[in-house]
């Protein structure tokens, strides 16, 4: 993953530049749509089920080369995914891989796929899929999109993205996403100290249906 200059050489500080860390998101974002266009996945997901951008890339939160998504279908069908990754595979060179795995008789219960995309300037891409039948019973990212994009402040934003920035290039600060947003969104948490101090109290790491008031 691509951090900026001052992100890495102030990571001792643990003080990034939030004007290039900002600029990144941006641009990051920008890409991940138009990946997301060029493979056509809302449009071939959507002949099997009803597909939903979810994460990151839907909150405006990107600082990473991944983008995630949902599909809920009335008919969950393996043979659908693998149709979709085909072609994906066949008609775009810059995919490099596709992987498979059926969590049915899993935690997960849905069917997860994924792709590796190869952007013009080298950046290694991961496309994460879900699909799932219409009623899945467990708690889905869709129903976190709304409410991130209506709490979401200048200020939050930063914090967030911030604290990304810091975990690209820090081990000890890995946690999950819904983690990270748990801590700045619902506990306050505004810089590494802080998060430091979350993340040593807090249990993370499992799945939750936390929702930001």
């Amino acid at each position: 993953m691509k951090t900026c200059r001052e992100c890495r050489e102030n990571g001792a500080a643990g003080v990034p530049d939030m004007a290039e860390v900002l600029r990144t998101s941006g641009r990051m974002r920008a890409e991940a749509l138009a990946m997301l266009e060029e493979l056509r996945l809302l449009e071939r997901w959507g002949r099997y089920g009803r597909p939903v951008v979810v994460g990151a890339v839907a909150y405006d939160l990107v600082y990473g080369p991944d983008l995630d998504m949902e599909i809920y279908c009335p008919d969950l069908r393996i043979e659908d995914g693998f149709r979709v990754l085909e072609e994906c595979c066949a008609t775009n060179p810059r995919v490099e891989s596709a992987l498979f795995q059926n969590h049915l008789a899993g935690g997960d219960n849905a069917l997860y796929w994924q792709l590796r995309y190869r952007a013009g300037d080298g950046t290694l891409w991961k496309v994460d899929m879900w699909s799932a039948a219409e009623d899945y019973p467990l708690p889905r990212s869709e129903f976190l999109v709304e409410p991130m994009k209506r709490v979401l402040t200048e200020e939050t934003r930063a914090a967030i993205l911030g604290l990304k920035a810091r975990r690209a290039v820090d081990s000890s600060l890995a946690c999950l996403s819904i983690d990270l947003y748990r801590a700045v969104l619902r506990d306050g948490v505004r810089d590494e100290a802080s998060f430091r101090g979350w993340l040593a109290a807090a249990e993370t790491g499992t799945l939750s249906d936390w929702i930001p008031a």
